[in-house]
């Protein structure tokens, strides 16, 4: 349990020192990014993401419906990951949430801290940063 605790302490940990503060910049700094980036610290691989190049949201929603997903959570479902309810995520597990808008991803991913913090590309300012968010879709224990 406690070498678990400090797995999941170290892959957060790389999630904010890769991300926190930087700009949204599609294909190198955006939510899939930074799940990616949560997936290979916590032991899961890049999956799908391996190979795949986009700059700008339209190409990457492209890449995402010619994989044949309609959206993220789609798209992290097809991992195989278990899906928990957000109260129940822990530091380095990937969390959905609404992504404002009516943007055609239809959920934002972010990573899961501690103390319910969460590391994810805020829609008010594009700066990736931390806060403590009120309304998630889901989770995925990693």
């Amino acid at each position: 349990m406690i070498d678990d605790r400090i797995r999941r302490a170290a892959a957060a940990e790389a999630c904010w020192k890769r991300f926190n503060g930087k700009s949204y910049d599609p294909g190198k700094r955006d939510c899939v990014k930074l799940a990616t980036h949560a997936l290979i610290k916590m032991g899961h691989g890049s999956g799908l993401m391996k190979g795949l190049r986009y700059s700008s949201e339209a190409q990457g929603y492209r890449l995402l419906r010619k994989a044949g997903f309609k959206n993220l959570i789609e798209a992290v479902d097809a991992r195989g990951l278990p899906r928990i309810a957000p109260a129940m995520a822990m530091q380095g597990d990937l969390l959905a949430m609404p992504a404002g808008g009516d943007g055609p991803f239809g959920a934002a991913l972010a990573v899961a801290m501690s103390d319910g913090i969460i590391l994810g590309f805020s829609h008010d300012h594009g700066i990736c940063s931390t806060w403590r968010a009120n309304t998630f879709i889901t989770a995925w224990r990693l």
